[in-house]
């Protein structure tokens, strides 16, 4: 039954399954449709089940007064079988019961349409061919869904293999750059470092690539520990440092005195902080100002990364957090996310049991943040 390497032609010849204990309208329905279709043949549901798991079914027709088990039952069966395997599969209900009552109850089966018995030759063939077509596009939809699933299976292995194969002659490069800055003529100094920054910037992006592709596969597990965010802010802000000093922007760290803790994955925390702050440095004019805050309110504890850049039309706020989003795609404005970072913000708060925020800040710029959950403390786990 799967479409795993199955080619969808619309030429095969349907197999239409008749279930009905009378045995002339059996007959009857096999010489109208049996030119076009193949035609199986059923006295009971019991042997129509067998023939649907034995092969492949494209149209049910189904009697609603049947011995064992009736049409309404049996329709009801089919459909939750059919709906296990991922598969739409037609059912037509034959009744001499004309009732507007007996129709609904057969729509609340999950019947496709009806066909009245004594059976018209015209009414039938119409009707089941309809219905076939709509069978045969659903399987060249399930076919092409499943051909873009090992598509992208296969893009993403091809990107992991990519990112793995760039990274190690990248990492060689931005170790022989940093010891160049030791040693090199001052009038060149400043160029290689700048060279430095953008290696980093690359190795960062790479990390990011592998980061949402495990998130994404369910490969990636927290690591959760007792982690004291003021730690974590202090070493992304470190590590963010050249960046900012490259484009003439102060980075200013505003902590409390006693910082709060949470229960979070050290690595994954400051990496989030890290493509927020390589945002707001991104965005902020030369000589411009990065202030990180750390608030504690109502159990969660918030990141605050303020920029006095360009703000954010309300419109693209949310637009900021999806994959490769961001506001110049949508608006031809000035881009204000890039690539995977505000993403990956996002799935990393997501997966504390948070969220990422960006609202506006009074006299400009924009408030860039991630909210999660604040760890107990040692009298509450008592």
């Amino acid at each position: 039954m799967g479409l795993k390497g199955e080619k969808v032609e619309e030429s095969e010849r349907s197999v239409v399954l008749l279930v009905d204990d009378d045995a002339s309208t059996r007959e009857l329905v096999a010489s109208i449709l049996g030119a076009r279709s193949e035609v199986l043949e059923a006295e009971v549901l019991s042997e129509g089940v067998r023939h649907i798991e034995g092969g492949r079914v494209d149209l049910v027709l189904l009697d609603v007064m049947m011995p064992e088990m009736n049409g309404y039952e049996g329709c009801r069966l089919i459909k939750a079988q059919a709906k296990a395997r991922g598969e739409y599969l037609p059912v037509l209900l034959l009744t001499a019961l004309n009732s507007q009552k007996d129709r609904n109850q057969g729509l609340e089966a999950g019947a496709d349409d009806f066909l009245s018995k004594p059976i018209d030759r015209a009414e039938l063939l119409l009707r089941v061919q309809t219905f076939l077509r709509l069978r045969w596009h659903e399987r060249v939809l399930q076919h092409q869904i499943v051909a873009m699933r090992a598509a992208d299976a296969l893009k993403d292995d091809l990107v992991s293999l990519l990112v793995h194969d760039i990274r190690n002659p990248l990492s060689g490069i931005a170790g022989l750059l940093e010891s160049m800055t030791a040693t090199i003529d001052e009038r060149w100094r400043g160029d290689v470092e700048l060279a430095l920054v953008a290696s980093n910037e690359m190795r960062e992006i790479l990390e990011d690539i592998l980061h949402v592709r495990r998130f994404e596969s369910g490969a990636l597990e927290l690591k959760r520990e007792p982690v004291e965010v003021n730690q974590i802010v202090a070493r992304a802000v470190a590590s963010m440092d050249g960046a900012a000093r490259a484009r003439t922007v102060h980075i200013v760290n505003v902590q409390g005195s006693a910082g709060p803790t949470v229960s979070a994955d050290r690595r994954l925390l400051k990496r989030a902080l890290e493509n927020l702050l390589s945002n707001a440095i991104r965005y902020s004019p030369l000589e411009g100002e990065v202030r990180v805050v750390v608030k504690e309110t109502a159990g969660v504890v918030e990141i605050e990364v303020i920029d006095n850049g360009l703000g954010v039309p309300d419109l693209f706020k949310k637009e900021l957090f999806k994959k490769f989003g961001s506001v110049e795609a949508a608006s031809g404005g000035v881009r204000r996310g890039f690539g995977l970072g505000l993403y990956m913000v996002d799935i990393v708060a997501r997966a504390h049991g948070g969220q990422a925020t960006v609202r506006d800040h009074r006299g400009g710029g924009t408030i860039f943040g991630i909210v999660v959950p604040q760890a107990p403390s040692a009298a509450e786990v008592r």
